[in-house]
């Protein structure tokens, strides 16, 4: 593997971490960042023009006063030029209200992208969320140590959101 090559690894890859801070912290900006303006993402019942993804999925997911949590584990990445073929493997907690109450969903599945780099920046150019397991949400208790963290937020109410304006 080339120089060449290794930065468009390590580039996508941090691309694909974006999108998942920017969905964890409430970020629709950040969520539209990671997508060229003309990029599908056919993300379950929602379809569309992946600039917009964030505006649809940020108000429902602040709905619910549970923090959600999505990573990405295994990626396999084949570079062709200045195109990628991507499948992402991931792995989230999925914050939803039901009837019951909040509760996190466990989905795990895998992002297939296509990605291109255009004006020297590699970003999605077509997403197809494959789902793979899912476990319905259940009513949860707590573990009795969190309440000597910091809880996490979205936007401003994070401890992040301070963070990088350290560096």
């Amino acid at each position: 593997m080339g120089l060449d090559e290794l930065t468009a690894h390590i580039e996508i890859q941090q691309v694909l971490y974006r999108y998942c801070r920017g969905v964890d912290r409430g970020d629709a900006a950040m969520i539209a960042s990671v997508y060229h303006p003309e990029a599908i993402d056919r993300h379950g019942s929602w379809s569309g023009l992946g600039k917009d993804f964030g505006g649809y999925l940020v108000p429902n997911m602040d709905a619910t006063p549970l923090i959600g949590q999505h990573h990405i584990t295994n990626a396999l990445i084949q570079v062709h030029g200045d195109e990628a073929e991507v499948e992402s493997y991931f792995v989230a907690f999925h914050p939803e209200t039901r009837d019951s109450g909040p509760a996190h969903a466990v989905v795990c599945g895998r992002y297939l992208d296509r990605f291109a780099k255009r004006e020297g920046a590699w970003l999605i150019a077509d997403r197809q969320v494959v789902i793979d397991v899912s476990r319905a949400p259940a009513r949860e208790v707590d573990w009795p140590g969190a309440g000597f963290f910091p809880a996490g937020g979205r936007r401003e109410t994070d401890p992040s959101a301070t963070h990088f304006l350290k560096l």
